[in-house]
């Protein structure tokens, strides 16, 4: 039994649907896994996960939902 196996059921569910929103941003914006793995990698990795967690941001600003609205309500945009 691990901590993960302890956390409410909420907890897991948000956690899976956030990895599986930026898989989907990765193969909408053409980025493969791999590829961010050997850019991590790089001297300048820093600057690159910067880079890649505001285009991410951008992606969910503006994603949109079942219905065609906006997902977040309270955009700074």
């Amino acid at each position: 039994m691990s901590l993960k196996d302890l956390a409410p059921l909420n907890t897991k569910r948000v956690r899976e649907s956030a990895a599986r929103s930026f898989l989907k941003f990765g193969e909408d914006e053409g980025v493969t896994w791999e590829y961010l793995e050997v850019c991590m990698q790089r001297e300048n990795e820093a600057l690159i996960l910067a880079a890649v967690v505001n285009q991410f941001g951008m992606y969910l600003a503006f994603k949109e939902g079942r219905k065609g609205q906006l997902l977040a309500r309270h955009s700074v945009m």
